[in-house]
C-alpha cells in the first residue's frame, strides 16, 4: 500500500520537525547576534596522550577561545584564535568534555 500525503500536510509536518530541532550551534558564552556554526571534536594527541577539544569555525569571520575539561578536575582555555582554537589536558591526562565561544 502506497501512501500519499498532501502539500500542507507534508509543510505542517516540516514545520514541526524544524521547530522541533535544536540549534546547529550552541556555544556557551557565545557574543554577537548569532552563534558561528562550528566543528568541534576531541582526540588523545597531545603529549603523552593527553585529551585536547578542538573548535573549528571556519568561514564564520569570527574569534574561538576553547575550554577543556580534563579527567584530573583540571581545566585549560585557549587563547582567542581566528577560526580555530585548541584546548590541551595535562601531560597524559584524559579530556572529559569541552566547549567554545566565538565574538567578532
Amino acid at each position: 500500500m502506497k501512501k500519499t500525503y498532501s502539500g500542507l500536510a507534508v509543510a505542517a509536518l516540516m514545520s514541526s520537525v524544524l521547530m522541533a530541532a535544536p540549534a546547529v550551534a550552541s556555544a556557551s558564552g557565545t557574543t554577537g547576534e548569532r552563534a558561528a556554526a562550528c566543528q568541534t571534536w576531541h582526540d588523545n594527541a597531545g603529549p603523552g596522550g593527553a585529551g585536547r577539544y578542538h573548535a573549528k569555525c571556519a568561514g564564520s569571520g569570527k574569534y574561538v577561545k576553547a575550554t577543556v575539561r580534563c579527567a584530573n578536575g583540571s581545566t585549560s582555555t585557549s587563547s582567542w584564535r581566528w577560526e580555530y582554537a585548541k584546548a590541551e589536558c595535562p601531560y597524559g591526562v584524559d579530556s572529559r568534555s569541552g566547549s567554545y565561544s566565538t565574538r567578532s
